[in-house]
């Protein structure tokens, strides 16, 4: 009877033994559920933050352009010699976008320098309306003594 009942142990401990093991090979569905959330949130904020990476890298190349189109203006008053009064604006396409040049002139305490505050506005290339400002230089223009 001793010998059965160890021959029952052994066999009882024996299937226990190969449950565990069984149950120890892989993972469960709530373990791969859980872990796939985990992952989903994990690329969900990595695809957040590439966006607003790409959408920053976009507004630093346009605000790069509207400055380049200012100082382009700007450089062209200085060579043309333009002495401003009041305020004025054009439309240009450069830099392979339609903007909006506005400018106007202000004194100053010298007679011979005025400010001139530009303002460059992106244009809408299908309601050629004004989208927003991008960029603002202020430079000091002096008259040309003739």
């Amino acid at each position: 009877m001793k010998a059965e009942c160890a021959k029952q142990d052994f066999l009882t401990c024996a299937a226990v033994q190969q449950r565990s093991a069984k149950s120890c090979t892989g993972f469960t569905l709530l373990e791969v559920m859980v872990a796939l959330a985990i992952f989903a949130t994990a690329a969900m904020a990595l695809t957040n933050v590439a966006m607003q990476y790409t959408q920053a890298t976009a507004n630093a190349v346009l605000r790069t352009k509207a400055q380049f189109v200012a100082l382009n203006e700007i450089a062209n008053m200085e060579i043309n010699r333009d002495w401003m009064t009041g305020t004025s604006s054009k439309q240009v396409t450069q830099q392979g976008e339609k903007w909006q040049i506005d400018k106007s002139a202000q004194a100053t305490i010298s007679p011979n320098v005025q400010r001139i505050d530009v303002q460059i506005s992106l244009m809408n290339a299908e309601t050629n309306k004004v989208e927003s400002g991008v960029a603002t230089l202020v430079f000091f223009n002096q008259k040309v003594k003739t």
